[in-house]
């Protein structure tokens, strides 16, 4: 830790992180939370102080009252003359050029340069040195133990922040580049201002006209910084940047006020904010931009003329959201269209809107599809010679440009599907791209390290940089310009941040060249990665790289992003060999997400065998009985990624099986006992065979009468009861159809009365409705009974009023709602 304080300006929380790292790599027992934040702050503290008292004691009596004076201000004058001798020319001349080689003359007969400086890092010296109107408000202007603090005058102006919880998260003044990956970058429209965002959660503001680092803040997110744009005005910018929720950052001069938002903060915002948000993100992952519900999986891609709400979903799926009226501002939006699904998943990283958000361009299984944003209806579709690994789409026009795998660059007209130029841009692939939106400019950066500039029709680019960096840490992620295409912002694998000037006769210049401050393991990762995130294309590729992430030693700073990676394979992944490697890698890597992700798998996948050959891999045990299998389930606790495989084994032996867990599962009491000891682990095991059912599907037929009897029963646990409703849906014969509607239709006739002689007329309707509604639409079309059961419902209900006044809306009485909703499904399926 005290290395790390000496080489660095990492603040108290970086310095905490880290050793938490490092103790859990070496296995070393971790303390309570609060000794390692003292023993991080005691650490950090001695250091500052060992640093500070270094130089200061190495200045000889002559330097010392050179030096002791230079804070002053003369008289009549209002600068002091340590502020003169700092300050640099602002304009060029003969006269100019000769008084700063006089200033440079009065600077050295100082003697600073001639101090020894050793063993202070480079970096610790930089960031002593400056101003003290950049400095956080904790640090002190005056030494403690009473030496003047050489390095910078005192002035009236002072850093603050306003509305952060402390101090020492928030840092200004030069530094080195960010301390892990860099995940977004955003500039401002004059091009003045840049932040970078990484993914341990720190974020980073610079002067992009002088390539210089103006604040940096680290501890407030909730975790890496998703997105990053600026809006509001050149007088008083704001960022907006996302972790799992949103952060409203406003700069100011002296001041940087942090704002946590609301899950629809997007009512603070402006129309032109939003559009602002979305030219410069492509995709937003906060749907409260909208003012929406705070679902994050889903993220923003445009607003239609309409008013329609373009979302990609992290299952493939392409929607237009229709937002709730004004009056109800807390209901669900109301989806419009929807495209795409388990047969043709869309990549969610890949899907832009292009043409003043007339059309949605999405990259699936291959091809490139153009949708009518209005409609979700496909206007064209097109194949590129290469894997699309990055896009940028024009906001204004039907332009899409597309970076391949290959290292190749594509320029396409979304309107007609043609191709409008290719170039070999990199050696390695493209990663990131960004359009100068008031030119025909486009920036690539790429996993060799290099960025190009390029022109819409060139055959060649107009700037390329090219870090000295080791090839191994110098990779390129993120990138982002000003609309005229002359300042860019670039973020790497390493953290290094690049700030480049473009101009027509200089080219691309570097205005500040940074340097990766830390390397990942593993630079095969990423094309590991890529593989698997392109399972659609090739099953084979996918399932080797799982089968190489699960077998090697992947750097814990990989984990999440590859743990996500792999559970949208085991989702949507369309190969089940893919896919059950893939359930072995994510068993190895984060095996708390495992559970999940079956459960997802065998909700969209016909089981092909797969769970039977998964529980055999994890238990060890080849082919075991049926009466094996329900045994074991009592011993298997709740959320077991092993009850899944069990009973999704069971599930897929179909008829075999189906009695054995019929008779299990009649083999407890029902009505249900809750005063047992056992209560608990029954109600598990009862939940592992209602889903063996479910899994067997219209096998399970026979069970309907048990299903019933579970769905009955007021006693029992309320997730038994539903995957029991589950269950049958699952089943979806016509059969099971006319035995629930006769049971709707024998209660509807039938007259309860409660305990005080009043008709009872709620008893098991809504229940048995609600599974009806959920069964297929054929099955409820070619039943005989479920028309004279909903005719039963309304003339059960149809005696009292048929709405009721609620938080002043009128509603509908809510079985007569699930009966009209039945009929509707049952006129379109013979419609179709």
């Amino acid at each position: 830790m005290a290395a790390r304080v000496r080489a660095s300006v990492e603040g108290p929380r970086a310095l905490f992180d880290r050793a938490r790292v490092y103790l859990l790599k070496e296995r070393i027992p971790l303390p309570g939370i609060t000794v390692l934040v003292r023993l991080a702050g005691e650490v950090r503290r001695a250091e500052n102080e060992r640093l500070h008292a270094l130089l200061p004691g190495r200045l000889s009596a002559e330097m010392r009252a050179a030096l002791v004076g230079l804070p002053a201000a003369p008289d009549g004058r209002r600068r002091s003359e340590l502020e003169r001798l700092r300050t640099p020319p602002r304009k060029a001349s003969g006269r100019v050029l000769a008084g700063e080689l006089r200033r440079v003359a009065e600077i050295a007969r100082l003697g600073a340069g001639v101090v020894a400086t050793a063993p202070v890092p480079a970096v610790r010296l930089r960031t002593r040195g400056r101003p003290s109107w950049t400095r956080t408000a904790s640090e002190p202007l005056r030494h403690p133990r009473g030496r003047p603090d050489f390095e910078s005058p005192e002035m009236p102006e002072t850093c603050y922040l306003s509305g952060m919880p402390g101090d020492d998260h928030f840092c200004s003044g030069p530094s080195e580049d960010h301390g892990d990956a860099v995940t977004a970058v955003a500039v401002s429209a004059d091009g003045r201002m840049g932040a970078t965002g990484a993914r341990s959660g720190e974020i980073r503001l610079w002067d992009l006209r002088h390539g210089l680092l103006t604040a940096y803040v680290g501890g407030l997110q909730d975790g890496p910084v998703e997105n990053a744009a600026f809006i509001g005005n050149a007088r008083r910018p704001q960022l907006l940047t996302t972790d799992g929720s949103a952060s409203l950052w406003t700069v100011a001069a002296e001041t940087l006020e942090w704002r946590r938002l609301p899950r629809d903060g997007g009512r603070l915002l402006t129309s032109a904010d939003r559009e602002a948000v979305l030219r410069q993100c492509g995709d937003f992952r906060w749907l409260g931009v909208f003012g929406l519900s705070d679902r994050h999986d889903p993220a923003a891609l445009g607003r239609t003329g309409s008013g329609l709400i373009v979302v990609s979903g992290d299952r493939g799926l392409i929607e237009a959201w229709r937002r709730p009226p004004r009056e109800r501002p807390y209901a669900d939006a109301e989806v419009v269209w929807a495209f795409g699904g388990k047969d043709d998943a869309a990549d969610q990283r890949l899907t832009r809107c292009c043409d003043l958000w007339r059309l949605v361009v999405s990259p699936r299984r291959g091809r490139v599809v153009v949708l009518d944003a209005e409609t979700g209806i496909v206007v064209t579709a097109f194949t590129p010679p290469a894997r699309p690994t990055a896009i940028a789409a024009h906001p204004d026009r039907p332009l899409v440009v597309l970076g391949g795998r290959d290292g190749s660059l594509s320029w396409w007209d979304a309107r007609s599907g043609h191709c409008l130029g290719r170039v070999q841009a990199h050696d390695g692939r493209v990663r990131a791209l960004a359009l100068a939106t008031a030119t025909d400019l486009v920036m690539s950066v790429s996993q060799d390290g290099t960025a190009a500039l390029w022109r819409l029709h060139g055959r060649g680019p107009v700037g390329r940089f090219a870090p000295p960096t080791p090839a191994a840490s110098r990779e390129l992620t993120q990138a982002a310009g000003t609309p005229d295409g002359r300042c860019w912002l670039i973020g790497g694998r390493g953290g290094q941040v690049h700030v480049l000037h473009w101009s027509g006769h200089a080219g691309l210049v570097p205005q500040r060249v940074g340097r990766p401050s830390w390397t990942m393991d593993g630079g095969d990762v990423e094309t590991l990665l890529d593989d698997i995130r392109h399972h659609w294309d090739d099953g084979t590729a996918s399932t080797t790289a799982a089968r190489e992430l699960a077998t090697g030693d992947l750097d814990e700073a990989w984990h999440e992003t590859v743990a996500d990676a792999l559970a949208d394979l085991i989702v949507n992944g369309a190969d089940p060999a893919a896919r059950e490697t893939a359930v072995i890698a994510l068993a190895g890597i984060a095996k708390d997400r495992v559970t999940t992700a079956l459960y997802q798998m065998f909700d969209r996948h016909d089981g092909h065998g797969s769970a039977g050959r998964l529980l055999g891999y994890f238990t060890g045990e080849d082919a075991p009985t049926t009466e094996q299998l329900i045994a074991s389930l009592p011993g298997i606790g709740n959320g077991s990624f092993l009850g899944v495989l069990t009973s999704a084994t069971l599930g897929e032996r179909g008829t075999t099986a189906v009695p054995a867990v019929h008779a299990a599962l009649r083999a407890f009491p029902f009505p249900t006992r809750d005063d047992t000891n056992h209560w608990w682990r029954d109600e598990t095991t009862k939940y592992w065979l209602l889903y063996a059912l479910r899994q067997a599907g219209a096998d399970a037929a026979p069970a309907t009468p048990t299903l019933l009897a579970v769905l009955y029963d007021d006693e029992i646990y309320r997730d038994t009861r539903h995957y029991a409703k589950v269950a049958l849906q699952a089943i979806g014969l016509p059969e099971t159809a006319d035995t629930i509607a006769a049971e709707v239709r024998r209660r509807a006739d039938l007259l309860v009365h409660d305990e005080n002689g009043e008709d009872d007329e709620s008893e098991g309707f809504s229940l048995l409705l609600d599974v009806l509604l959920g069964m297929p639409p054929a099955a409820l079309a070619a039943s005989r009974e479920v028309g004279p059961a909903l005719e039963a419902v309304r003339r059960r209900f149809g005696d009292g009023p048929s709405t009721y006044e609620e938080n002043g809306e009128l509603v509908q009485v809510y079985e007569l709602h699930l009966a009209d909703c039945i009929d509707e499904t049952i006129a379109e399926q013979i419609k179709e």
